[in-house]
């Protein structure tokens, strides 16, 4: 029997179908890209996910893949994502998503009426205008007449779970970036959610990320094909699902993952004191998808997405044809650096209007040049992420990486020299749609305890360091962390 995980991403929704012994058997994908009304501003609508996984599904059974054959199934996607849904379960408007910059404003007055102190200690997070809560207060301030249609509020993982089965459900770690949970005793916190003016009974029921919460519907097997009464998992947020699927669950380990956004992701025993642990408040702690296990983590907003906007706006057809050449570059772009803040930045910086820039552009720098500079620009802005969980205390010393940069060479080596550890990759890795099949694999009970998935994780290569680049990358990150602050005087006086 098989297991099959779906990853609604911001853009693309893949699908993956894994043995017995977690190899990927099929793969397929499909397309997208959100919409941006105003500069700062990033929508979906839910409806675009939910044709891209029929297309996705249509594309495994035309391959071979035989929907009869799938014991189980596992949802994972983007967090934070607000999915508002009226009394009959349909979307209200568009999506707010992740990436989405318009709520500084309303962090700012969650803080006022709730206060700082007790926001890190019910959810042991500062509110960041990527999260939901404050989405939800633009929406009752902004579009009122929205607001007060809603009855459900929902993760893009969790309708398309509700579109499945029928069942309403969310998942702790998801549930952790809305800033109305409550990460150490993982359960929603009414308090807060009243506080800015909602109704407990809009959100789901919530389970530990590999309970089974339903199963296919007759609806669902009409439209996707697959095989009415198939076990669904809660599911996971993207990143702790990438992590297990790469089987970074013990505390050491960590995961550097570059998709749209990139991140480094830590797992934790428990919950650091945060008031004594001197870290940035941009430092995310979640609930990650295994029973009583946590993480930390920080977020760049504009990783692979960095690089899609250059292959854009050089008007390139493929991200090979737009890093032709760029691997004899020497390393530090000969003085070119980039600033990846092209949509606002989450960590260090928790500024939605930060600018991204290139520094340093010469008379001889060529397209080339500009194409390592912004693979190295994107790395400077994961060490930040590193920096900053090491400077909470908290410990590191086995490093993977996974998403799409790992499927480039020039990527993963610039990755290690800048962040000075040897990277484990698995080459084979479908990142998040992996880890979710596998979370739903233990729902139906094909283990009974996770270290029996061991097996599971496939083997890894491993990616050194160079030293003089590494040396180099050391100097060059200290230049590249005086551009922002400076920049932003500049242009803010």
């Amino acid at each position: 029997m098989k297991m099959l995980g779906i990853d609604i991403g911001t853009q693309s929704t893949k699908a993956v179908v894994l043995d017995q012994d977690g190899h990927i058997l099929k793969s397929a994908s499909a397309s997208y890209m959100y919409d941006s009304p105003r500069p700062g501003w990033t929508e979906q609508d839910p409806e675009v996910w939910w044709k891209a996984v029929k297309s996705a599904l249509k594309q495994l059974w035309k391959m071979g893949a035989d929907p009869k054959s799938i014991e189980s199934i596992g949802v994972t996607g983007q967090m934070h994502s607000l999915v508002a849904l009226d009394r009959d379960a349909i979307p209200i408007r568009p999506a707010l998503l992740w990436n989405d910059g318009r709520t500084k404003w309303q962090c700012d007055e969650m803080n006022k009426i709730l206060g700082r102190d007790k926001i890190y200690q019910v959810t042991k997070n500062a509110v960041l205008p990527g999260f939901t809560a404050p989405k939800l207060l633009w929406l009752k301030q902004h579009e009122p007449d929205h607001f007060s249609r809603i009855c459900h509020v929902m993760m893009p993982k969790d309708y398309i779970n509700y579109k499945l089965s029928g069942v309403m459900a969310a998942d702790v770690t998801d549930a952790s970036g809305t800033s109305l949970f409550n990460v150490g005793e993982r359960k929603w916190s009414d308090s807060l959610i009243t506080s800015i003016g909602c109704r407990p009974e809009w959100f789901p029921a919530v389970y530990e990320s590999a309970a089974p919460i339903g199963k296919i519907s007759a609806a669902a097997a009409r439209e996707t094909g697959l095989s009415e009464g198939t076990l669904l998992a809660a599911g996971a947020g993207d990143n702790a699902a990438a992590a297990f699927g790469n089987g970074i669950y013990k505390e050491g380990t960590g995961n550097v993952s570059v998709g749209t956004s990139g991140t480094v992701f830590v797992p934790i025993s428990g919950i650091p004191d945060i008031n004594q642990m001197g870290a940035n408040e941009t430092l995310h702690i979640f609930c990650h998808c295994v029973p009583n296990m946590w993480h930390a983590m920080g977020t760049t907003l504009s990783a692979g997405l960095s690089l899609r906007w250059f292959k854009e706006t050089w008007e390139k057809n493929s991200y090979e044809e737009a890093l032709q050449d760029a691997d004899v570059i020497s390393a530090g772009a000969d003085g070119l650096l980039f600033l990846p803040y092209i949509n606002g930045e989450r960590t260090p910086v928790n500024d939605p209007e930060a600018d991204g820039m290139f520094f340093g552009i010469r008379s001889g720098h060529r397209r080339e040049h500009f194409a390592r500079a912004v693979i190295e620009g994107v790395a400077y802005s994961l060490k930040d992420c590193l920096s900053m969980i090491e400077e909470a205390g908290i410990q590191i010393h086995t490093l993977y990486a996974a998403g799409g940069a790992v499927k480039h060479s020039l990527w993963k080596q610039i990755l290690a020299d800048v962040l000075g550890f040897s990277l484990h990759v698995h080459d084979d890795r479908e990142g998040p749609a992996a880890g979710a099949a596998l979370l739903s694999g233990l729902a139906a009970g094909r283990w009974h305890a996770i270290d029996e998935l061991q097996g599971c994780f496939g083997i890894t290569k491993q990616v050194n360091p160079t030293q003089a680049n590494k040396q180099l990358y050391q100097q060059n990150y200290q230049i590249y962390k005086q551009l922002y602050p400076a920049f932003k005087a500049l242009n803010r006086g």
